[in-house]
């Protein structure tokens, strides 16, 4: 049972499922989120859009508006961004495409990331990993689950730390789609395009806004600022950013179910707040 937030008012913009690498059924995840008091919550797998029908089919069931969304990996020079559509169409053939292409980038990395495991001496197959992401893409959280289970690490957290992260030993770099091409694609299927936990883009202040500029000039709608990955001084920052450049302000908790992750729906560790307004200002500029 998930804890209830303090106000009914509260939604949740970023949510994973097993559709991707979330714990947690598509119609598992919107059950908590309504258990959670949430008024409303937005299903953003990974490169993929296959839980969207049942999680609507959820919200219909208990009683909590599903935002249908995605979360698309994308690269830009020396570095990777994820861009979150929102209301988009989930039947779309020209964001389908585009998903299709970033999961085949994935299963690429997939291959090389078990070649470089075994490499380093740990048993595992591509069975033991696929077995674990149900009929979702296969991601690096699937590869720290097998790990963990193997016994070769004690938390998710030390698989990522010794392994899998970023200049790690097992870490692979893979294709992902351009951050233009993904914004354009979420336009086409008549969403909107919002720039997912912009810490992570790992860039100092000034980089941070620079990029920020440039994809607010391919389009961008919107800017993530609520999230527990941000410090509060960040959020001041992405809110005067995007003050700036006329961009919605949103927000979620980027939750993925995970019981040694402190992040509970809607309100993260304890940080995130987004109210009903913030979907109210998204389906304004959606009719504009």
């Amino acid at each position: 049972m998930a804890h209830r937030v303090p106000h009914p008012d509260l939604v949740d913009l970023h949510i994973h499922t097993t559709a991707s690498d979330g714990v947690y059924s598509p119609r598992d995840s919107v059950r908590q989120a309504a258990e959670a008091g949430l008024r409303a919550v937005a299903v953003t797998d990974h490169d993929t859009v296959a839980g969207i029908p049942e999680a609507l089919a959820a919200g219909r069931e208990f009683g909590i508006e599903v935002i249908p969304g995605v979360e698309v990996s994308a690269e830009f020079e020396n570095g990777a961004c994820h861009i979150l559509g929102y209301f988009v169409d989930p039947a779309h053939r020209g964001l389908l495409d585009v998903l299709g292409e970033a999961r085949e980038g994935r299963d690429r990395r997939n291959v090389e990331i078990l070649e470089r495991l075994k490499a380093l001496g740990l048993d595992l197959a591509m069975a033991d990993i696929a077995s674990r992401a149900e009929d979702g893409s296969v991601t690096r959280a699937h590869f720290a689950a097998a790990l963990l289970a193997k016994g070769y690490v004690k938390s998710w957290d030390e698989a990522f730390e010794k392994y899998l992260g970023r200049d790690r030993p097992a870490f692979v770099y893979r294709r992902r789609v351009e951050p233009a091409e993904a914004i354009r694609a979420i336009h086409d299927a008549r969403g909107l395009a919002v720039l997912a936990h912009p810490r992570q883009l790992n860039r100092n202040p000034a980089e941070t806004r620079e990029w920020i500029e440039r994809l607010a000039a391919e389009g961008l709608d919107g800017l993530e600022t609520q999230s527990p990955d941000h410090s509060a001084g960040m959020a001041r920052q992405y809110r005067a950013i995007g003050a700036r450049l006329g961009l919605l302000e949103t927000g979620g908790t980027d939750w993925h179910g995970r019981a040694d992750a402190d992040i509970r729906l809607g309100v993260g560790t304890g940080t995130v707040r987004v109210r009903y307004a913030v979907v109210e200002a998204m389906k304004e500029r959606l009719r504009r």
